[in-house]
């Protein structure tokens, strides 16, 4: 479906004093630039999913995000390249519905459903989804981000065999979708770290768990697996989802200024920053390599400045992704 994809990502260390005071080598996997607006492991987790809904030939999805989700934007291009029928459930019937990202959404073609939090929070039980199916026959279920076993066979190939040498892997955790398919993938000499998005991640590790479980159960790995050894970092979130306080946007420009690479506010910034904290505080032993992987949600930046434009802060590089989503139709 696309010809232009950067697969495998490119690597690179960086250079940022908290690593470097610490002894501490660290290198990032910039997935973030597999495809202009499908980056990251928003392709990693719908390429399967796209897979199955032509396998079935079915005529499109349904699926589900927030007004500024990384996952709509992405599935709604990728979508649109695959000549899919789109419905995008929308959380919140008062949120700005002209935005970059649901403005992208709708000129890639993506119908747009908005239903109230109340209604969204009841995205994954049998009436609400037997509703919304009813009112767009012929579409299949991606749910949202992708979580789901499909998404998690996705992204058991973010791991690169070129990635050696290295003794942990760091990966911010929305859904566990992305961690668990690290879990099924990396060598099992290699320690896994995920840093939480939300506030209360606990409940992840079971997820994690269930997904191990499913993949076991689906033959995509064997009965004997026995995954590496992983921990989930919870207290990081910076308030919640999609929270941010200025310690963190200031530590994102910091971040830009001396490595050149661009963070999100969502999910990598909050990862970096809980990587660099525990470098200060000696978490690492000397000589440590981590790798640390970019999952993209760039074009959330110019929303989240939006929310800020009355702070006395904000990302500074929000300009250097400005043109990601405009639509071109090719």
């Amino acid at each position: 479906m696309l010809n232009n994809l950067k697969i495998p990502s490119r690597t690179h260390e960086i250079i940022f004093p908290a690593f470097r005071q610490a002894s501490v080598r660290v290198f990032i996997k910039r997935e973030d630039e597999i495809h202009r607006a499908i980056s990251g492991n928003k392709w990693r987790k719908l390429k399967y999913n796209l897979e199955a809904i032509k396998a079935a030939n079915q005529n499109g999805f349904i699926t589900f995000g927030g007004a500024f989700s990384n996952h709509i934007a992405a599935a709604a291009y990728a979508g649109y390249l695959a000549k899919m029928q789109m419905v995008g459930v929308i959380r919140g019937e008062d949120v700005d519905d002209k935005n970059q990202t649901l403005a992208f959404a709708r000129k890639c073609g993506m119908q747009l459903h908005f239903v109230s939090r109340s209604e969204y929070a009841q995205k994954n039980t049998a009436d609400f989804l037997q509703k919304i199916c009813a009112q767009h026959s012929g579409l299949a279920v991606v749910p949202e981000g992708g979580a789901n076993i499909l998404g998690v066979k996705g992204c058991t190939e973010i791991w690169d065999e070129d990635d050696n040498e290295i003794d942990m892997v760091a990966c911010p955790i929305g859904t566990a979708t992305t961690f668990s398919g690290l879990v099924l993938s990396v060598p099992k000499n290699v320690a896994l770290m995920g840093f939480t998005a939300l506030k209360g991640g606990n409940y992840l590790r079971d997820d994690v768990h269930n997904f191990v479980q499913q993949a076991i159960n689906g033959k995509l790995v064997p009965s004997t697996f026995s995954p590496p050894l992983w921990e989930l970092e919870v207290n990081n979130h910076f308030g919640g989802f999609g929270k941010v306080k200025p310690e963190l946007i200031g530590f994102m420009n910091d971040f830009y200024d001396k490595t050149g690479v661009p963070l999100d506010p969502v999910y990598t910034a909050k990862m970096m920053f809980g990587l660099a904290e525990k470098a200060n505080n000696g978490a690492f032993k000397k000589g440590t390599r981590i790798l640390a992987i970019h999952t993209g949600g760039l074009q959330g930046i110019k929303g989240m400045n939006k929310r800020l434009k009355n702070k006395n802060y904000k990302i500074e590089y929000e300009k250097i992704i400005a043109d990601t989503f405009s639509f071109t139709g090719n």
